[in-house]
């Protein structure tokens, strides 16, 4: 698994206001899998015109390299690890200037300067 390479998982069972059941999720961080078989992912979810003034979320259209069937959005506040048991199929890739959207969006939710995140 590899930084941008989008996946379908199995986030459920959720609880509270985690975003949950069968759907694709971007890896972050595909893990160490000599130490931990973990990776960091944040999930893609439906796309909503709320999205557009939200700095959280990552506008991704449909096309061959994404492997996506709609209009869909990157959830970076819902960015968790999940273990690889729960990964079912590779689908897609996201563009490196995504990942570069991806990574600022998520520096501003853990309140890391960008500059720091190139």
């Amino acid at each position: 698994m590899r930084t941008g390479e989008i996946y379908w998982v199995n986030l459920d069972p959720a609880i509270g206001d985690e975003i949950k059941k069968r759907r694709p999720v971007i890896v972050v961080n595909g893990g160490h899998d000599r130490h931990l078989k973990l990776a960091i992912v944040v999930p893609v979810t439906a796309w909503s015109r709320y999205w557009d003034e939200n700095p959280f979320f990552i506008s991704l259209k449909p096309d061959s390299n994404n492997g996506l069937q709609k209009k869909s959005a990157v959830d970076c506040f819902q960015i968790r690890a999940i273990s690889h048991k729960r990964f079912v199929e590779k689908i897609g890739n996201i563009t490196n200037d995504e990942i570069d959207l991806l990574k600022k969006s998520i520096a501003l939710i853990l309140d890391i300067e960008p500059e720091h995140c190139e």
